[in-house]
């Protein structure tokens, strides 16, 4: 995929045939002292052997609606499907879900129903009824996609549960944007509530697109803009698993690592040409591979650091469970 043309200003942009991106800023926690990333919506033309339709992956702010209903009216094609990008991005569903009365969505069934906004959606039929919950590696009602795009689950991982003083306000004169982000860090609770976090292949470009149990990958320029407790913590580019940062976090029981671990040795023999987040730069594809084999040894090598690479988990859970000091990112 080129992500070249990609721009915040763009109603969106065509990334591959029949692939295009819509993109906003956004900042983590809504905290004006976190950096300014990406928020992508990743839109495919896809066929359930009768109609060809759209089908997004990723719930970015509704304000990109009408950008999307741009696409709509250009392709011809109707927006009918949307799959979250996992448990950390929900806030904005109501507003996709009201703008496509006809859409239907695959979200999380880990985090998303135990949180206030969740718990607000689902308790309304009229939303619940267009509501798929996932909680495996496997979509098994977007199999009849596999061979435009495959979406893999993975559910091991832990972050935080939803706190009361916690807010995803977007009104740039509340208070709570301006909240100094250490202090607001201090007061967030253990992560102990398991998440799902969704990545995409899609298949004819080999693109796959990973979620939060990786890093968000920031580049340079975006670290040397970025407040000084963050710079202190992210030096350089960064791509690497959070199975040991604090948050989130991997898991640390033998079943847990054992079945992430497994899950994750099903990506190891995807073809992959490149790597992308929903959260990089604009124009920024993460990594880049000329074959199967260099993807799978430069992959690897990522995962060796975490004990990802042992299908076993054994690997994983000996370095999950070995004392150390490690940075949030």
């Amino acid at each position: 995929m080129d992500f070249s043309k990609e721009s915040y200003d763009a109603t969106y942009t065509k990334v591959y045939e029949g692939v295009y991106v819509v993109s906003e800023t956004h900042r983590p926690h809504h905290k004006d002292s976190m950096p300014e990333l990406n928020n992508r919506g990743f839109l495919f033309e896809v066929s359930d052997g009768e109609k060809k339709h759209l089908l997004m992956s990723g719930i970015p702010g509704s304000k990109l609606v009408p950008n999307v209903q741009a696409l709509e009216k250009d392709t011809g094609l109707e927006l009918t499907e949307i799959v979250t990008s996992g448990d950390f991005h929900h806030m904005a569903t109501k507003g996709w879900l009201d703008a496509f009365p006809d859409a239907k969505i695959y979200h999380s069934g880990l985090k998303f129903p135990t949180t206030r906004n969740g718990k607000e959606i689902l308790a309304e039929e009229k939303y619940k009824a267009r509501i798929e919950l996932c909680n495996g590696f496997e979509f098994p009602s977007l199999e009849k996609y596999s061979d435009t795009v495959k979406f893999f689950g993975f559910n091991q991982f832990l972050v935080y549960p939803d706190m009361p003083f916690m807010t995803a306000s977007e009104d740039k004169g509340n208070d709570n944007r301006k909240q100094n982000i250490m202090s607001y860090m201090s007061k967030v609770p253990p992560c102990d509530q398991k998440f799902l976090a969704n990545w995409v292949y899609h298949v004819p470009s080999k693109q796959l697109i990973i979620e939060h149990n990786f890093d968000v990958f920031m580049t340079k320029k975006q670290i040397a803009k970025a407040s000084l407790p963050l710079r202190m913590m992210m030096k350089k580019e960064n791509f690497a698993s959070c199975a040991k940062a604090p948050m989130p976090v991997g898991p640390k029981d033998k079943e847990g690592c054992k079945t992430h671990c497994e899950q994750m040795a099903q990506i190891l023999q995807l073809d992959v040409a490149a790597i992308n987040d929903y959260h990089s730069y604009p124009g920024v594809q993460i990594r880049k591979y000329e074959s199967k084999e260099e993807f799978v040894s430069d992959f690897t090598a990522v995962l060796d650091k975490t004990g990802e690479s042992d299908p076993t988990g054994e690997k994983m859970f000996e370095l999950q469970n070995k004392k150390s000091s490690c940075t949030i990112m």
